[in-house]
């Protein structure tokens, strides 16, 4: 679990049931805070998570709000979503995609997302950094939003992993965990990043809405 310390994070599709449309958060930046401070813990290990399952091709859209579960995660409590990834013995790739609020983008405010992938016993294999996240602008299609990426490539064949997280480091939206602990801060390339981004980009948010797509193909 040492390699989750750098960045645990992100915040969930749905409520502590099966709820399947995206839930509403504050507008202001400081309401959302002050709900997030308000967050408790929905549960003490990833297996009693709620994991959504994503297509085997195409893309869902997702909210992490005060609706949504949060966890006590290595870097902090963070909201989160989690999804089950689809079956299937072909590699693919998955692309996970935070969408600016407030204001047109690069600005306002926005869900900073880290992806920890999961085998099938519910055991870290991999964990994204903030430093994998590049900024996308809106697609070529009426209603496409910029927003803030990475992709992460799967193949079946190589490993078990069978679920994926999203959350943000706890780190990122106040104080960092009274215990300091090996790997609980960022990185220093993460916090690099974060420096040259800060003015450009956006506050980070504990909550935001994601569009996570599926699509075929390796790398």
């Amino acid at each position: 679990m040492a390699s989750i310390r750098c960045c645990w994070l992100l915040a969930a599709l749905l409520a502590a049931g099966c709820a399947t449309t995206p839930q509403s958060y504050p507008d202001g930046i400081e309401q959302r805070l002050a709900a997030y401070a308000r967050a408790q813990p929905c549960c003490e290990d990833p297996e009693q998570f709620e994991f959504v399952p994503l297509p085997t091709a195409g893309t869902l859209a997702a909210t992490v709000s005060g609706q949504s579960p949060a966890f006590e995660f290595q870097s902090g409590l963070s909201h989160f979503a989690a999804f089950r990834l689809p079956d299937g013995e072909t590699p693919y790739r998955v692309r996970i995609k935070s969408l600016f609020d407030d204001r047109p983008a690069p600005g306002g405010s926005i869900f900073y997302p880290v992806v920890a992938m999961l085998d099938e016993s519910f055991i870290v294999t991999r964990i994204s950094n903030l430093e994998n996240l590049r900024l996308e602008p809106s697609l070529a299609k009426p209603g496409g939003e910029t927003g803030i990426a990475l992709v992460a490539p799967f193949d079946p064949a190589q490993t078990r992993e069978r679920y994926i997280v999203v959350f943000t480091p706890g780190i990122l939206l106040g104080a960092p965990p009274p215990e300091r602990r090996e790997g609980d801060t960022l990185t220093g390339p993460a916090l690099d990043w974060l420096r040259r981004a800060e003015r450009q980009i956006a506050e980070p948010s504990p909550f935001g809405r994601l569009e996570i797509m599926v699509a075929p193909g390796a790398g």
